[in-house]
């Protein structure tokens, strides 16, 4: 397994001391300014590296107080570390190779952090898919040997090219909810028409598509689970994904599929702001 990634050379030159990664967490978190989290002050007293008092009330708190980082013994380099791999590995993130890389001490700890950090993803903002959106429901793997996940998907129709998607476990919703929070309403909904697709929530419209000849899935979300697999962004057991947490893997299969044009330095930044709120 590869344990030494170029991209790191950036990280350490960016980040070279704990101090500077606790000062970037204190700005992301307040950009607008230090607010005492008890009774919302803005003048404070540091007391440490990263606690603060406020000046009005007494209350002390850190820079990760009440956040993802909370109770972590962990360095907070070590975070931002793990941030920047997810930002910059391109297919699903790797729990045990975050704990060669970066460090972690235990498989247990790395997988704590990669859960975490995909549950800020899942917290960052996912406007609803607009316009044409094609949807219907497939059964999901990335590996010849893995477990398949049965999953909804949507996906928007952009000119016969794909736009953004979304995707859910079925198991965890049912069509008309995910029709009605992941797609805008006014949108028209492409489906096979069969069973339950030949419905569609009101206030939004529906036509009806067929499958390639051949075919088990329709057009374009044919596309969009090949590039999936190809470019391996659902994990499995060798990705740290497992039942448990499969419905974090799909948050950051859709979320890095849907930033595919965006640099990592974004992605890492609004990473760890899921982290602080």
């Amino acid at each position: 397994m590869e344990t030494n990634k170029n991209y790191f050379e950036e990280f350490e030159h960016i980040f070279d001391n704990e101090q500077k990664c606790i000062d970037y967490l204190y700005n992301l978190r307040w950009e607008k300014g230090w607010k005492c989290l008890r009774c919302s002050h803005n003048e404070h007293w540091k007391v440490g590296d990263m606690k603060y008092k406020c000046k009005k009330c007494g209350y002390q708190s850190t820079v990760i107080s009440g956040t993802l980082l909370q109770r972590s013994h962990l360095p907070i380099s070590k975070w931002l570390k793990s941030a920047w791999y997810i930002a910059n590995e391109t297919g699903c993130a790797n729990a045990l190779e975050m704990q060669n890389m970066i460090d972690l001490g235990s498989y247990h700890t790395a997988l704590s952090v990669l859960n975490k950090l995909r549950t800020a993803i899942s917290r960052c903002e996912k406007p609803k898919l607009k316009g044409t959106v094609i949807v219907d429901d497939v059964f999901i793997k990335s590996d010849a040997d893995g477990f398949p996940y049965h999953t909804y998907i949507a996906v928007e129709n952009r000119e016969n090219e794909y736009g953004q998607i979304c995707m859910e476990l079925h198991s965890q919703t049912d069509y008309f909810s995910f029709i009605k929070k992941n797609i805008a309403i006014g949108s028209t909904i492409r489906t096979n028409g069969i069973n339950i697709y030949a419905k569609v929530p009101e206030k939004y419209y529906l036509t009806l598509i067929k499958r390639k000849s051949g075919s088990k899935m329709l057009p374009l979300i044919e596309d969009v689970v090949y590039e999936i697999l190809n470019r391996r962004l659902l994990g499995g057991r060798q990705s740290s994904c497992s039942y448990l947490n499969y419905d974090l893997c799909l948050e950051e299969c859709c979320y890095k599929f849907n930033r595919r044009n965006k640099n990592a330095k974004f992605i890492f930044c609004e990473i760890l702001k899921g982290m602080m709120y």
